[in-house]
């Protein structure tokens, strides 16, 4: 079936806000008087790339092989909600929807491009009923069904993935979203304002290992670096930051640093995603955004595309034509073509000029982007720009001659490290 087609007056449009960094727009398909919320990727037998859309109806399947040209060709209904959530297995969707009665709405993708079937599966008896749910995941052959009818977590097999089986299911605490990753559940319970670290290896007894408040005390979702050492966070909480976590003690958790987006700071992020040491960020405030995270010590925003005005609800950089799809609660699908770019980092050590002793507290600030830093106890800071390039840096704390260093190099992938010292009024 074949239904909205992107026009390039469109896209012209669209170009003069969204592109900006190395996000290249390349498509976009409005869904409107629709409303959209999660998305996931998919590719068949033939090659050919999809965006798996949730829109307040049902599930939409666009074909995005030709990104310029984006088209459904398929559409799932189902009951009207806001939240639709999708993820996939082995040929196989799992959507999600708030929506009271919505079950679990499996589809079988494997015939694409010329068919699909659907069933809403609600579970495998009363006790266990699927009513709703806020968000699913899929891993290792299994799906995890977070918040909604259960509170928790509820983990199935998928061994026939069109009739689940139910191995166990935790009903407190409330459980927003889930990353799943070698046999860990790193579990979102925003209400609580942290992330929780479980084994999931025994799917019948999960096994909680640690617990970690996150700064916006709101966590909405995470995502594991490529090598499992950090946790990338995000709180749904306006003014809230992301934040990168060292957890590769879970005994000793570390929050390493934070990030806002550059153009709308106030404005969240709302999902994060990890590819190749870059975070991928679907955001409020029609934001999209890159962020260098190979040093996830020193988050820095490498690319910045508005998309319109409404939140930036999901993005999935994982299609193999590198292509990034995401979807605008208001304005629709999109489909990006990034550059990933190594930020250029600058970093060093702020001191009293007459006693040489280290400076806290000391404001850093990179002229002519949106990043600063406030240096720690022991003199040092970590900041940076997504480009490289000559900068001026500024540095002031009240009771000190302010100092401007001009000139400044920083080149792409390297650390500048500089020492100033500051004098005394």
């Amino acid at each position: 079936m074949m239904r909205r087609i992107s026009h390039f007056f469109l896209l012209l449009c669209w170009c003069a806000t969204a592109a900006r960094g190395q996000l290249e727009l390349l498509g976009h398909l409005p869904y409107a008087p629709a409303t959209l919320a999660g998305c996931w990727h998919y590719v068949d037998s033939l090659g050919n790339e999809y965006a798996l859309v949730g829109t307040n109806r049902g599930l939409s399947i666009a074909d995005v092989t030709n990104p310029a040209k984006p088209v459904e060709r398929f559409f799932v209904p189902g009951p009207t909600n806001n939240w639709r959530e999708v993820k996939t297995w082995n040929g196989f969707a799992y959507v999600g929807s708030e929506a009271n009665n919505s079950g679990i709405t499996i589809v079988d993708l494997r015939r694409l491009p010329d068919t699909i079937a659907w069933r809403v599966w609600f579970g495998p008896g009363k006790d266990t009923l699927i009513r709703r749910s806020h968000t699913v995941a899929c891993e290792d052959g299994h799906l995890y069904i977070f918040g909604g009818t259960q509170q928790g977590t509820v983990i199935c097999d998928l061994s026939d993935p069109w009739s689940p089986a139910v191995r166990s299911i935790t009903n407190v605490p409330y459980v927003h979203d889930g990353y799943i990753r070698n046999d860990t559940l790193w579990a979102s319970e925003i209400y609580l304002g942290r992330f929780s670290v479980f084994d999931v290896s025994d799917k019948t007894k999960p096994k909680l290992l640690a617990i970690q408040p996150t700064p916006g005390a709101f966590n909405h979702n995470s995502w594991l670096s490529d090598d499992s050492r950090y946790l990338f966070t995000t709180d749904e909480r306006w003014n809230a930051p992301l934040a990168s976590f060292d957890v590769s003690d879970l005994d000793h958790i570390r929050l390493l640093d934070t990030y806002y987006p550059s153009v709308r700071p106030t404005q969240e992020v709302h999902n994060v995603r990890v590819l190749n040491g870059f975070l991928v960020n679907p955001s409020y405030g029609g934001q999209l955004t890159i962020v260098d995270a190979h040093r996830p010590d020193n988050l820095i925003e490498v690319a910045h595309a508005l998309l319109g005005n409404s939140l930036v609800w999901d993005a999935s950089p994982y299609l193999p034509s590198g292509n990034i799809i995401a979807t605008a609660r208001n304005e629709g699908l999109f489909v990006f073509r990034p550059t990933y770019q190594r930020a250029a980092y600058l970093e060093g050590r702020v001191t009293d000029a007459d006693t040489g002793q280290p400076l806290g507290r000391v404001k850093v600030v990179v002229e002519g982007t949106t990043n600063t830093d406030v240096t720690r106890p022991d003199g040092t800071f970590k900041t940076g720009a997504g480009q490289p390039g000559l900068y001026s840096i500024v540095f002031g704390k009240i009771g000190y001659e302010s100092k401007t260093l001009s000139g400044v190099e920083l080149k792409r992938g390297e650390t500048t490290w500089v020492e100033v010292g500051l004098k005394k009024f």
